[in-house]
């Protein structure tokens, strides 16, 4: 058998060289010679194909592939070819397999997007996820005689998807779930946002506090240490912490630990109650203080344990001294007869019924009696104890201390209970405690350290950061940070990036103070940290779903203001004019195409809530996206014209049906262009390509527009996002039409994805629908665009928005004024050449060609000191925008829609 007499088995690599080389004729499928020109046909598609394809033929449903498909196969290929897919390729996924067969032997196509298989095709099971299709093959008397697919291994996919979606959810609950409560201040110190810790901590609902400013909700604290702490950090952008204690309205008080960081939209705040925590620390002070005073007056000379049922005593170096005993011995333990022996023959039998009575009823012990030291004299001491029970009553452990006089004794213990104390409390304190001298070595550190530096205490003691940490960069800004504390003396809290043992990057944040001896002379420096790295994450996270909700906030307000300024003066002119038929009829116009133009917007607000929370029914029915493209490049062709776009369609000559919502993929399409139509520069090319492949549909939009910045395309599909902003507002929108866009997408059943090279590169946009064999649906005619309409003391008039300039020009000259309608800033300029008695200019400050603020100042030049008024009508309303027209050389910042009567006022005077 060779090539040239069987073309369909040419090529095809490893496989294809093994259907050359087999005799099928002791197979179910017979010498090649005998086989149907539908199989043939199928193999050599297959061969030819990059893309893992198979085929299963006749009753023994024979199993074929491809090169592609060889890795799907594991240890069970080359065996598998020929042989039957369900009894002898995959016998431990026949379940799942055998209705699919059987729905394509019927000649029912079947398309599995995804389905988790257990394979064994390497000796072991493996869960695996995987997309495939069946479609039915016929023979020549219209039987189903095979069936032909292909399949993609999407294990890794559906794994990514599974942990990104485990990942949100612990997102979703980080504020929620909080141990911490937390406050978002305006600038004006409002309260933009709480979570429920902080309800529960103040004693008020969400209702009662997000909108109140702080100072009216907690009166007097305004002037004290915490609003100052307050005002500091909004001042200087320097995050800060306090320990503040608050009396309530209910005569309740409370100790709160109060640390507030620098946001954009003011103050991001998190405190807790820390009374508990402060009593303790107070109590644990003065019984410090307390023990402190034994030791000073030289009381404790040694401490010991006694574990009562392994008869254990255990006890430090000043203990094994005044008994007499060998240190090692004592710290590892020895039986209580071996300790009570050092004791004075006199006193050993009071000692004993002491020990009895104690173990009987549990509790306090205390003792005095006479033992010989290692000095060989005998010294009194009073032992002070307790012995600790079990849930049953039984003693189970007796720890305590031994009581004297003697001077070296006392200074002993006074540093054994001093280092005991202060190992405890490092040791019970969260996160990393530490000490540090004045070359940066480390000399004490608690568990939190070890954790830090994934090694044990005997490896990081006397060594330096720089020595410690992976990352040299981040050593030296930490041991600047602890030089700069050491030399000025003043503590200070830092915020530090640091790497842990995992290799994991994190936040700390960092309380460092200077370390004084008793000369007050820095000798180096002590500090905890805590880490941050969650709530920094947090922070981020509400500060850009905040930007962007004041983004999209204020850009609803400029579009929304576009339309009625037209409204509203047309309005004025059905007023002024009731009986002028032509001017009713255009302002008639007027009105309908802005009311659908505001109607456009709300229902794209309405859509895509809808359609992203999964309330539309789509109507699943044939449709051909050559129509869908059609139809949509006739709705958005007003738009490419106006820009002079070129636009190319290029389709395949064969029908491209899919199943879904005729009206909704129009709506898809038309997003498409449009987007490609706003950002591409005036004169640009678009152009449409519809190709079928393997089963789909690609649709892709491509121009040689503005392009995206790599940061952008991730985001480009995500709610409210749109590219940088200009006053020109020459892409105008929402930023909801692609996220519109991949929503109806994905309820299709496909998926869209967004390619740029960068900026001024152009983009690409790939849209991918599950083909459909049923054929062709008519298609729905275009809706035609209304035309706009064409055009006092003297006004100029410039808006690029005709029918804002126009209904306001018509309104003036019906008032008695001389009006000239301009569509841009260089239309106006060659206006001012060809007449001087002009008195007011109304400038729409947002237009594409050049913006009101240039604009303003050109005209101001061109009118050589002649006296005229300046207004600036604008759908921007801030603060900040009146501030930037004063700057710019305007008279007057008035926002659309605006009242006639007050331009009239300005004309007056």
């Amino acid at each position: 058998m060779t090539d040239a007499k069987w073309p369909f088995l040419a090529g095809g690599g490893e496989m294809g060289g093994r259907l050359r080389g087999m005799d099928w004729r002791a197979t179910p499928l017979g010498a090649v010679t005998g086989w149907p020109e539908a199989l043939r046909t199928l193999v050599g598609l297959m061969l030819a194909s990059n893309q893992p394809m198979y085929i299963v033929w006749g009753p023994s449903r024979a199993f074929l592939y491809n090169d592609h498909y060889m890795p799907f196969l594991g240890a069970k290929h080359p065996w598998a070819l020929g042989r039957d897919i369900l009894g002898e390729v995959w016998p431990e996924i026949r379940g799942e397999l055998e209705p699919l067969v059987a729905s394509a032997a019927a000649g029912d196509p079947v398309h599995v997007p995804r389905m988790r298989l257990v394979l064994e095709r390497n000796g072991f099971p493996e869960e695996t996820y995987f997309s495939f299709f069946f479609a039915p093959v016929r023979d020549a008397s219209g039987a189903v005689a095979g069936m032909f697919g292909a399949c993609n291994d999407i294990t890794a996919q559906a794994q990514f998807e599974g942990a990104l979606a485990a990942r949100d959810a612990r997102h979703r609950q980080v504020l929620a779930n909080m141990d911490e409560a937390f406050v978002l201040f305006g600038p004006d110190f409002r309260l933009l946002e709480v979570n429920s810790e902080t309800e529960r901590l103040t004693g008020m609902g969400r209702d009662a506090l997000v909108g109140q400013v702080h100072w009216d909700l907690f009166p007097g604290t305004r002037h004290s240490p915490l609003g100052e702490m307050y005002m500091r950090v909004l001042a200087d952008g320097r995050a800060e912490s306090i320990d503040y204690q608050y009396t309530f309205k209910d005569g309740r008080q409370a100790w709160f630990e109060v640390r507030a960081f620098p946001v954009e939209e003011g103050l991001a705040v998190f405190f807790h109650d820390i009374t508990l925590r402060r009593s303790q620390t107070e109590a644990a002070s003065l019984a410090a203080e307390r023990v402190q005073l034994a030791l000073d007056a030289g009381a404790i000379v040694g401490t010991w344990v006694w574990l009562i049922p392994e008869d254990r005593i255990t006890g430090d170096e000043r203990f094994a001294h005044l008994f007499g005993l060998d240190e090692q011995a004592c710290r590892d333990g020895i039986p209580l007869n071996v300790a009570t022996d050092a004791i004075h023959p006199d006193d050993r039998d009071r000692v004993a019924v002491a020990i009895e009575e104690a173990l009987a009823r549990g509790g306090p012990y205390r003792c005095e009696y006479r033992v010989r030291t290692r000095g060989g004299h005998w010294a009194w001491v009073e032992a002070n104890g307790r012995v600790e029970q079990d849930a049953a009553g039984r003693p189970v452990r007796f720890p305590g201390v031994l009581l004297g006089y003697d001077e070296r004794h006392r200074i002993e213990a006074e540093r054994d209970r001093a280092l005991v104390l202060l190992r405890t409390f490092t040791e019970t304190v969260p996160g990393v405690v530490y000490a540090k001298d004045r070359d940066g070595r480390l000399v004490v550190g608690n568990r939190g350290v070890a954790e830090l530096l994934g090694v044990p205490q005997s490896v990081y003691i006397g060594r330096t950061d720089r020595e410690l940490l992976a990352d040299p960069e981040q050593a030296e800004a930490v041991m600047a940070n602890d030089r700069r504390v050491m030399d000025t003396g003043v503590p200070e809290q830092v915020e530090e990036e640091i790497l842990l043992a995992d290799g994991t990057p994190a936040t700390w944040l960092s309380t460092k103070a200077p370390w004084f001896d008793d000369n007050g002379q820095v000798i180096g420096l002590v500090g905890a940290s805590i880490d941050i790295t969650e709530r920094r994450r947090l922070i981020e996270t509400l500060e850009q779903s905040d930007r962007r909700k004041d983004e999209f906030l204020a850009m609803l307000a400029h579009e929304l203001r576009n339309p009625l300024a037209p409204i509203r003066t047309a309005a004025d002119l059905l007023r002024l004019a009731p009986g002028d038929e032509d001017r009713v009829g255009k302002a008639a116009q007027i009105i309908s195409r802005q009311v659908a133009h505001m109607t456009e917007l709300v229902d794209d607000l309405l859509d895509v809530s809808r359609v992203t929370r999964g309330l539309v029914d789509f109507e699943r029915a044939p449709v051909d996206l050559r129509a869908v493209i059609a139809e949509a490049v006739e709705q958005t062709e007003p738009a490419v014209q106006s820009r002079r776009h070129t636009l190319a369609v290029e389709t395949t000559g064969g029908p491209a049906f899919v199943l879904g919502d005729r009206h909704r993929l129009v709506q898809v399409m038309a997003n498409l262009l449009n987007n490609a139509a706003k950002y591409t520069p005036p004169s640009g090319s678009i152009r449409v390509a519809l190709t079928v492949v393997d089963g789909e549909v690609v649709i892709e939009v491509v121009d040689n527009g503005m392009g995206m910045e790599p940061t952008l395309v991730p985001h480009v599909f995500d709610l409210f996002t749109q590219a940088v902003r200009t006053p020109d507002r020459a892409q105008g929108g929402l930023g909801i039409g692609l996220a519109l866009v991949r929503s109806i997408v994905r309820a299709h059943g496909g998926a869209i994805t967004a390619a740029s090279h960068g900026q001024g590169q152009g983009s690409t946009f790939r849209l991918a629908l599950p083909r459909t064999d049923i054929e062709n649906e008519p298609m729905v005619e275009a809706r035609a665009a209304h035309a706009p309409a064409t055009h006092h003391r003297t006004v100029m008039v410039v808006d690029d928005n005709r029918d804002a300039a126009e209904t306001l020009s018509t309104v003036l000259r019906l008032l008695g004024h001389d009006v000239t309608v301009a569509t841009g800033g260089h239309e106006a300029l060659g206006l001012v050449q060809r007449r001087e008695d002009w008195d007011t200019f109304i400038l729409d400050v947002g237009m594409p060609d050049m913006t009101g603020y240039e604009l303003v100042g050109h005209l101001r030049r061109r009118m050589d000191g002649r006296p005229a008024r300046y207004i600036a009508l604008t759908g921007y309303g801030q603060a900040q925008d009146a501030a930037a027209s004063r700057a710019a050389g305007f008279d007057h910042h008035e926002v659309k829609p605006v009242d006639v009567d007050r331009i009239l006022a300005l004309l007056a005077h």
